[in-house]
């Protein structure tokens, strides 16, 4: 174990530490006692570096605050302060393979983290706080999922534009762990680019744009983490084979086109058990294949789910319940939605199948004629407009439909014993009110 002498003054501390680093010998521990020290540092040997303490590195060169350039480093529990702004290189980069960083707290003006070309790493326990300020109240950017947008202040000391980097950014990375994380007021949360096999899970994002972001990515598993308050929660384009599995993603709302989840161009990968809360889109697919939606909540979002352009996926077991519109669909007519609930549905079960005979209809007719005249928005649920949405798609087998929706949620129909005296109920009670038993409805909720 390389130790530092713990009667060092912290101005020789901060001149020391890259010495010391020169120093050791490739598996040495160093113990660095509490203390501030300078950076940058740069590790290029397989070291163990263990904060002693409250250990924080102050950075006020233009280079990285911690560049690693090698394998098997060990980093914990040190505060990075870094004082750069807008600068390409993150405050600790990572250019190696089967490193762990933990417990690090990192403030910056930039990008938090960056790996590039640097596989099988693992972060656990970071915490990214961007520190660039809103220019205002409401000054939250327009989104377009094929726009990078940015937003910052003046810095007090410059003319400089400070502009919000990534908290963690993967490039050309693979088989990565990242988790457990936190990541506050950033461009991205975690942004994950041409790299594949990487698992995302247990990590918090909130007051960022995109909180996880996957652009050209294969095998990725986001699972068990939450967003809040970003603009989008998860944004996957252009991907294949990922996992998207227990997440709760909450309250993306603020900005007119926010998402719980927004999948473009996204094949073969399967969406389970997300809860997509409070979001002004909640679940967004536009031209995508190949996907399996199973089990996920949809509540309190303006638009439950949209999807566009769509072909072959299939939604099945979810729960949509008091979204302002459950759902909307255009050309997407090979999807197969069966067996979702739906809280609005005016259900027929005529064998006691816990499924309704009737079909649970999307009309694409306003989602059209608003993406052709987005003000015609203002006339959502008008009389004449739902009149108008009647007449122009009867009969035109146009319709997006679940051909058997479940009378109720998943987790209530499995443990309702009495289903079959409440629906023996139902039909005497419509009898007795009928007169007829010709054409008997049940189930019908109202939202």
């Amino acid at each position: 174990m390389f130790l530092v002498p713990i009667g060092i003054r912290a101005a020789e501390g901060a001149n020391n530490l890259q010495a010391m680093l020169d120093q050791a010998r490739p598996g040495d521990t160093i113990s660095i006692p509490e203390g501030d020290y300078e950076g940058p540092i740069q590790i290029t040997k397989p070291l163990v570096l263990l904060a002693k303490g409250n250990v924080k590195l102050t950075n006020p060169s233009d280079e990285a605050a911690v560049t690693i350039q090698s394998d098997n480093v060990t980093i914990q529990g040190i505060k990075i302060v870094d004082k750069r702004v807008n600068s390409e290189d993150a405050s600790l980069v990572i250019w190696g393979n089967q490193n762990v960083l933990e417990q690090i707290v990192i403030e910056t003006m930039g990008t938090g983290i960056q790996l590039r070309e640097a596989n099988s790493n693992t972060l656990h326990n970071i915490q990214v706080i961007g520190k660039v300020k809103e220019r205002g109240a409401g000054s939250d950017p327009g989104h377009d999922h094929s726009k990078h947008l940015t937003k910052g202040q003046e810095t007090p000391k410059s003319n400089v534009i400070a502009q919000k980097g990534n908290g963690i950014d993967l490039y050309d990375s693979h088989q990565n762990r990242i988790i457990a994380n936190q990541v506050t007021n950033a461009f991205d949360g975690i942004y994950v680019e041409r790299s594949n096999g990487n698992e995302i899970t247990q990590n918090h994002v909130e007051k960022s744009r995109y909180g996880y972001h996957f652009m050209g990515t294969s095998g990725s598993i986001l699972a068990e983490n939450t967003g809040s308050e970003n603009v989008t929660g998860a944004m996957l384009m252009e991907t294949t084979k990922a996992a998207v599995l227990g997440n709760q993603l909450l309250k993306q709302q603020k900005n007119p086109n926010s998402q719980g989840i927004l999948l473009y161009e996204v094949t073969n990968s399967k969406l389970e058990g997300n809860q997509i809360e409070g979001n002004r889109v909640g679940l967004y697919l536009e031209r995508s294949e190949g996907i399996t939606v199973r089990q996920n909540q949809l509540k309190l979002n303006f638009i439950g789910m949209q999807l566009l352009n769509s072909r072959d996926n299939v939604l099945t077991e979810n729960v949509f319940v008091s979204n302002v519109i459950q759902a909307q669909a255009q050309d997407s007519t090979t999807d197969r939605l069966d067996g979702n609930y739906w809280d609005n549905l005016q259900g027929l079960d005529v064998n006691g199948d816990a499924r309704s005979d009737l079909p649970y209809e999307m009309n694409p007719f306003y989602l059209g004629l608003t993406d052709a005249v987005p003000p015609y928005q203002l006339f959502f649920q008008a009389p004449g407009f739902v009149f108008l949405e009647g007449l122009f798609t009867n009969g035109t087998g146009t319709t997006i439909r679940d051909a058997a929706p479940l009378m109720n949620p998943p987790e209530i129909r499995a443990h309702d014993v009495g289903g079959g005296s409440s629906w023996l109920t139902g039909i005497l009670g419509a009898l007795l009110l009928l007169g007829s038993g010709s054409i008997i409805y049940t189930g019908v909720r109202k939202q």
